[in-house]
């Protein structure tokens, strides 16, 4: 059965079971971060990322109704929350640079989201886009010794506005 099959099928089911690994990782990451064993939490957040994005991209490739909407509206926040935690354990191992760009990659993936050709899912693209913008100016501004990483944050914040979308 098509991901659009199961969708139709099963709106709200189908969004938390394909978002319910997800959470399992989140808050396993969460709980290493807090006992101190970054790299367990890492590895949390890496996959929490990589399912979000992966389960983001499915979605805008399907056609777009209600339920996409949905499922698309809930895997948005999944990715920025990634994202961030990520960001959070790259900062906590002393890594910056990777921080930085995981913080970036969530800013432009949220960024050609918004793009969109679909009203509705281009608006909840922008909701998160404010997030997202947010969490980099807070980077460059607890940041600035690191001229090479506000360069990057600035380029992300300005990222040109393209017809296509490419979600990695």
């Amino acid at each position: 059965m098509s991901l659009a099959e199961q969708l139709k099928k099963h709106p709200q089911n189908y969004v938390d079971m394909a978002l319910s690994p997800w959470q399992s990782n989140i808050m396993a990451g969460n709980h290493a971060f807090e006992r101190g064993a970054f790299l367990e939490a890492r590895d949390k957040y890496v996959a929490a990322w990589t399912l979000a994005t992966h389960l983001l991209e499915q979605f805008c490739k399907v056609q777009v109704d209600r339920n996409v909407c949905g499922a698309i509206e809930h895997c948005c926040p999944a990715v920025v929350v990634a994202a961030h935690n990520l960001a959070d354990c790259y900062l906590a191992m002393g890594r910056p640079a990777q921080a930085c760009h995981k913080l970036c990659d969530a800013h432009e993936l949220v960024s050609q989201l918004r793009q969109h050709p679909d009203e509705n899912i281009a608006k909840i693209a922008c909701h998160h886009i404010n997030k997202t913008r947010q969490e980099l100016l807070h980077f460059a501004s607890h940041h600035p010794h690191f001229p090479e990483l506000i360069v990057q944050v600035n380029s992300s914040i300005n990222v040109p506005i393209n017809s296509s979308i490419t979600l990695h």
